[in-house]
């Protein structure tokens, strides 16, 4: 059948887009072969060599595309390695130190604070003191208080045991339990007997009283 003048337009639209298709057909193809050309040349050892060899009479260096991806992943086993071993970062769990015998945090304006100082003292007593009016350790105020449930200074811990305030440390000393309190974890475990059962109970200073001996026996 012979087309009429009316179809030919059709058949060159269809033609045309057959055409199109074909072409953009072979150049996926021919793109396919080119990567994969690409690719084998690449990693090929004579033209690697070759192309080390040009970059040395150069005075430059050229690394193939295997050595860029070992190098990289050499580097990433390196960085694994490290986080693994890195320490952990240090979690805040607490003022008390175990290994400080005693700590005060406390203000040099607070009598309080002064007395219990002066009991430490008298005990011969290694202390840290930490002056809660000194700017750079104002911030641990409000944090001493979440802990410890206390709400006035001073914020006295034995062995890294919070204990109270200077009623609390007092006490201790009045019941003879200074020196158990003292003891670190390895001289209590090898304590006597009727030493290990004593417990030191916390005594959190929340009502603000006055110390008992602060008070005078005219008043």
């Amino acid at each position: 059948m012979t087309p009429t003048d009316e179809d030919k337009p059709k058949l060159v639209k269809q033609a045309a887009e057959k055409v199109v298709a074909a072409l953009n057909r072979a150049d996926e193809i021919g793109g396919e072969i080119r990567d994969f050309l690409t690719d084998r040349v690449a990693t090929d050892p004579r033209y690697v060599k070759a192309r080390k060899t040009v970059a040395k009479l150069l005075g430059r260096d050229y690394e193939s595309r295997v050595e860029v991806q070992h190098k990289a992943t050499v580097k990433a086993e390196k960085v694994a390695a490290v986080a693994a071993v890195a320490p952990a970062p240090k979690v805040h769990k607490g003022y008390g130190d175990p290994e400080i015998k005693a700590q005060i945090y406390g203000k040099k304006s607070c009598p309080w604070s002064g007395r219990a100082i002066t009991l430490l003292e008298r005990n011969k007593v290694d202390y840290d003191f930490v002056d809660l009016e000194e700017p750079e350790h104002e911030s641990k105020l409000a944090p001493l208080i979440t802990e410890t449930k206390q709400h006035t200074v001073p914020f006295v811990y034995l062995r890294g045991q919070f204990v109270g305030g200077f009623n609390a440390l007092a006490e201790i000393e009045r019941l003879g339990q200074l020196e158990l309190a003292l003891m670190s974890a390895e001289e209590r475990k090898n304590a006597p007997a009727h030493l290990k059962s004593v417990e030191i109970v916390a005594r959190p200073n929340t009502d603000e009283v006055v110390p008992a001996d602060a008070v005078r026996p005219d008043e």
